[in-house]
């Protein structure tokens, strides 16, 4: 029972890839088999939903069944990087609009830099803990790839217009709140670093 929440970590490490690889074979499939690439969106979508899901289910039984260990938060830290990082690539080559290409290039270069941060200073003993802004931030962004993939899952398979454009809209905003947020909390990570050096 206690390998149950590193289980759901390395299950949401795993679909990282293969939500990757399925929209890159939808965008392949997008003029070919249009039902098919509408199909494939709405598996994303579905695999999407419910990795994020163990984002805070693996959280909550490691606490419930007292298996919090340093290299279950490592890891569940790392699969939510892997989980967005691998969608976010995907997304920027295969759909996402050049504005949405430049709020995901602020979210990801935000988490390299401070996961750079995070090695330096480990090197050194001390640990950077997450900002309430951080989680805000995963949040928002977990949110907009959803609301994405959900946008391109309906416009492909003609869903109704408002739908199409609500979801349209969401994705815009999550993003960009994301990427705010990362700029932001990536600057409070470096004023923390600083106060500290």
């Amino acid at each position: 029972m206690s390998n149950i929440p590193t289980l759901l970590t390395v299950f949401r490490i795993a679909m990282g890839p293969v939500i990757a690889a399925l929209i890159l074979w939808a965008a392949a499939e997008t003029y070919a088999d249009r039902l098919l690439a509408g199909f494939i969106y709405a598996l994303c979508v579905f695999l999407f939903a419910l990795s994020a899901a163990t984002d805070w289910l693996d959280g909550y039984l490691a606490r419930k069944l007292n298996a919090v260990t340093p290299l279950g938060a490592a890891l569940d830290h790392a699969a939510d990087k892997v989980l967005i990082t691998c969608t976010l690539v995907a997304l920027a080559y295969a759909a996402l609009p050049l504005w949405l290409v430049a709020a995901a290039v602020l979210i990801l270069g935000r988490d390299v830099a401070v996961a750079g941060l995070r090695e330096g200073i480990a090197a050194q003993g001390k640990t950077l803990p997450v900002s309430q802004l951080g989680k805000w931030k995963a949040a928002a962004e977990m949110a907009g790839v959803g609301a994405f993939l959900a946008f391109q899952a309906c416009a492909i398979l003609f869903a109704p217009q408002a739908a199409i454009d609500g979801l349209d809209w969401a994705a815009r905003i999550l993003l960009w709140a994301a990427a705010a947020l990362a700029l932001i909390s990536g600057a409070q990570y470096v004023g923390a670093l600083l106060k500290r050096s």
